[in-house]
């Protein structure tokens, strides 16, 4: 079971980064500046169309997340299920609101001409709240993996403890340094390229 599951998270794993290429992969990448106006600017000039299916992916592959997360329980010694479901339930809660998140994004290219500023201005304060509920949730719940890989609590090697994506959201900084091209598919999907990682390395070891 513990295999199916791992596959599971991977491709929904995947299929989030495929949303987020298609929501605003560009050859001509995009500068780092801390807003999300760049973004903005690059889907207003992709097809419509292809922003709305980036959109959609985003709850199909929150749905194929959480199964994923269930390894979290599976993977647990016996005596530490509850804080490992615990886990399990508030990375879901996490990538619940990534799953809106990555839905909502759409609303950024679709309403991004000039005369829907107020429309899109009103979107983006909605839109910039919802990180709050996916960092506490998953982070949180990261954590309480971190430490049961940590202190040999889980059926896996304690070196994967560097592998947890919550250890390796900490090289962040260094995939916004990227040269042009890596930087878009590394620094903009990068979250879900740690999950794809992860469950590969999950995949070998287990």
């Amino acid at each position: 079971m513990l295999t199916i599951v791992l596959w599971i998270g991977l491709a929904g794993a995947l299929l989030m980064f495929c949303g987020d290429m298609l929501l605003y992969y560009d050859r001509d990448d995009f500068e780092q500046n801390g807003s999300l106006q760049p973004i903005i600017d690059i889907m207003r000039r992709l097809p419509k169309r292809r922003v709305m299916l980036g959109g959609w992916l985003g709850p199909v592959a929150a749905f194929l997340y959480c199964i994923g997360f269930y390894h979290i329980v599976l993977i647990a010694e016996e005596s530490y299920r509850t804080p490992a479901f615990a886990a399990f339930l508030l990375c879901c809660m996490g990538i619940i609101s990534g799953g809106a998140y990555h839905s909502h994004c759409a609303y950024l290219g679709l309403l991004g001409e000039e005369k829907q500023k107020e429309d899109l201005d009103i979107a983006l304060k909605y839109f910039q709240k919802l990180p709050i509920i996916l960092y506490l949730g998953e982070g949180s719940g990261l954590l309480i993996l971190l430490f049961l890989v940590v202190t040999r609590k889980a059926i896996v090697p304690a070196w994967m403890a560097v592998l947890t994506p919550g250890v390796l959201f900490l090289l962040r900084p260094l995939a916004r340094k990227l040269p042009k091209g890596w930087h878009m598919i590394l620094s903009g999907g990068f979250t879900n390229v740690i999950f794809v990682v992860y469950y590969l390395v999950l995949l070998v070891t287990t």
